[in-house]
């Protein structure tokens, strides 16, 4: 007998094949299945059937049968979202593109408020400095006027003040420059703010007065200098042609820093609130 499932040929009184271990049949050898259902003569017209045996008893053998779900034969059902595609396309293809269009328009207001936020803190700590230096270059301002407003004094006097307002005027020059570069490099980022723009225009105004009556002082401390090397009778005249002009000069850009000055307070307050308070806290 050989097993239906390896071909190995097994006794015929075997059950469970040698080889394979499967449970056999006890079907018929092919020889004996020929002849046993050989036709008898008088039937020889006939077409041979051949039927299968039936399995011995001791071989118990048994046939499985794969049994599959109804379920696995019916059609898988789609997606819900397909479904609805299928069924309202339009909708559904709307409905996508508002989805799109609105976590683009929530991403695109993300940014402009970080931006803005981020412009806002750095106009304020611009502000800031910049009114800071800019105090300090006008109190330089200030104490000249100060100084030129007193009584006559003089000429010994009047050269040993000159050269007492050498430190500050380093100092005050120092601090001009420093405004003047954090204002112009301001300026073309806010050119198209129409509060903020007039703002900064007044401050590089005002550091540019600072700095031409600083030259001024400058050069009236060198001719101070050349002063106390003439003769007292040529002192005099050499200041009224020399020195006055500047002093006068001095008091004209102090007048003007002035005006400007009061400007930048009233455009400051027209500034959001922490703004405003960065500018006229100095």
């Amino acid at each position: 007998m050989f097993c239906v499932y390896c071909g190995t040929k097994n006794p015929d009184e075997a059950s469970i094949c040698l080889f394979c271990g499967q449970r056999v049949h006890n079907f018929q050898t092919q020889t004996e299945a020929v002849v046993t259902q050989t036709p008898p003569a008088e039937d020889t017209a006939k077409v041979p059937v051949y039927q299968e045996s039936e399995p011995d008893a001791r071989t118990g053998g048994t046939i499985a049968i794969q049994k599959y779900s109804v379920a696995t034969f019916n059609k898988q059902k789609p997606a819900p979202w397909y479904a609805a595609f299928q069924r309202h396309p339009v909708a559904v293809l709307a409905t996508a593109a508002l989805v799109v269009v609105g976590l683009l328009a929530t991403i695109s207001l993300w940014r402009w408020t970080a931006n803005r936020a981020a412009r806002s803190h750095r106009i304020e700590n611009l502000l800031k400095d910049t009114a800071e230096l800019q105090a300090k270059s006008a109190g330089f301002t200030k104490r000249i006027q100060e100084l030129r407003s007193g009584p006559a004094l003089s000429m010994m006097d009047y050269h040993d003040q000159c050269l007492g307002l050498e430190p500050l005027l380093n100092d005050a020059s120092s601090t001009t420059e420093k405004g003047e570069v954090l204002v112009d490099q301001a300026i073309p980022e806010f050119q198209d703010d129409p509060k903020i723009f007039p703002v900064l225009n007044d401050m590089k105004k005002a550091l540019d007065l600072d700095k031409r009556l600083q030259t001024d002082v400058k050069q009236e401390t060198l001719l101070v200098k050349t002063l106390m090397h003439l003769e007292p009778n040529e002192q005099t005249e050499f200041f009224a042609m020399s020195i006055k002009p500047l002093q006068d000069e001095e008091k004209q850009l102090a007048s003007e820093e002035q005006q400007t000055l009061a400007q930048i307070q009233n455009e400051g307050r027209q500034l959001p609130s922490n703004l405003s308070r960065s500018l006229l806290s100095q």
